[in-house]
């Protein structure tokens, strides 16, 4: 199994999934990030964030992960800090490639046989939250718009709720909202372990 947290900047998913794997004791529930753009800077490839090879650069990563989900980690559940649909929601905001290509592409990935038992946490904060103190400073960092990556992610989601809650593959969508207390850690943390239970 596969759950992928997925998100705006500034939504808070890497500290709620920091924090739930600082109590985590199954040794068969494992955390994944693919630290994409520190790659970016080290291959010195900046120059190419709004072309096709960024996006391939992201997307071969996630496939192989999705490929090795149903195999050497069948028994295992993976949980993915940002994964295919960041990829897809960035490379459509940063205009990487036409959208209509994009889609296409995505609708071919979301249709093949390896997206299955996949479970994804959507996390936003609470709409009080306008602002978040944050100390990311990397290659998107001057890009980050909270509400324009929101809007896409809202799209996507749309087009694709068949795929992506198609309990015949066990495949679920699930939406949470980050309130940035505890009460959201604490339930963040029940969502987690109600999904893994039968890891």
């Amino acid at each position: 199994m596969i759950v992928l947290i997925e998100g705006p900047r500034g939504a808070g998913k890497s500290h709620l999934v920091d924090d739930f794997f600082s109590s985590n004791t199954n040794p068969d529930i494992l955390y994944y990030k693919f630290a994409f753009s520190d790659y970016i800077k080290k291959l010195q490839i900046e120059d190419h964030e709004t072309g096709p090879g960024v996006h391939y650069f992201s997307i071969s990563n996630i496939l192989t992960i999705l490929g090795i989900s149903t195999t050497f980690f069948k028994d295992k559940c993976v949980v993915f800090d940002r994964s295919i649909f960041s990829a897809y929601v960035w490379s459509i905001y940063r205009k990487r490639m036409s959208e209509d290509r994009l889609v296409n592409e995505f609708s071919k990935i979301l249709e093949d046989i390896e997206y299955n038992n996949c479970k994804v946490i959507y996390l936003t904060r609470d709409e009080s939250i306008s602002t978040v103190s944050r100390d990311k400073d990397d290659v998107f960092s001057t890009y980050e718009n909270y509400n324009v990556e929101n809007s896409i992610f809202k799209s996507i989601f749309s087009r694709f709720k068949n795929e992506i809650s198609d309990s015949s593959r066990n495949n679920e969508f699930i939406e949470f909202v980050n309130k940035f207390d505890n009460n959201s850690k604490k339930e963040f943390k029940q969502l987690i372990e109600n999904i893994t239970n039968n890891i």
